[in-house]
């Protein structure tokens, strides 16, 4: 069956899919529990963008991968110079990427008259919850596009699915956990 076939989307994407409406519930459901748990407009905020950039992250990563796994760059193993040099590309842009938005909350806070402790509260949360999502959207990514691989599936029609949905529960249970030690929401 050749690699980008309409049936062989349709047939792996689908079920993937369906997969990701229960994550997605569930998501949803962890999102709820924890909204309910936090009074704080600006955490409530935090969501949304630890929700897209994880997600984002582990697509680049996810779609790099499935690229090198199809072109027999990298093997479905955890070595090689193209798979460190991928995740050490991940981490950096999620180091940046965190670190860039958290001082636009610690801004934000700050022009809100949280004064300096709130808002420093407010943008060490944030890098915080990101610093702990990050190694699972690594991890996630490349243990998921490696059995995908592994299986016969198509990485690029497995992958950037399921981690996007793992991330949305993961990033509300991160910052749930951070909100309430750090700014005691």
């Amino acid at each position: 069956m050749p690699i980008y076939s309409a049936r062989r989307i349709v047939v792996e994407s689908y079920p993937i899919l369906l997969l990701c409406i229960f994550i997605g519930l569930f998501a949803g459901t962890t999102l709820q529990e924890s909204l309910s748990r936090i009074e704080g407009t600006l955490v409530m905020m935090m969501v949304p963008l630890l929700n897209g950039i994880g997600g984002n992250l582990g697509s680049i990563l996810g779609a790099r991968l499935g690229s090198a796994l199809h072109l027999g760059m990298v093997e479905p193993r955890l070595k090689g110079r193209v798979l460190k040099g991928n995740v050490n590309a991940s981490v950096l842009t999620s180091i940046g990427v965190f670190s860039f938005i958290s001082v636009v909350f610690f801004m934000i806070a700050y022009l809100w008259g949280m004064g300096f402790i709130g808002a420093a509260k407010h943008a060490l949360a944030f890098i915080l919850a990101g610093i702990l999502l990050t190694p699972v959207i690594i991890l996630s990514t490349i243990v998921l596009a490696f059995i995908s691989f592994r299986k016969g599936l198509d990485p690029d029609n497995v992958v950037i699915p399921i981690v996007t949905s793992i991330i949305d529960v993961v990033a509300a249970v991160c910052l749930l956990i951070i909100a309430i030690n750090i700014v005691g929401v």
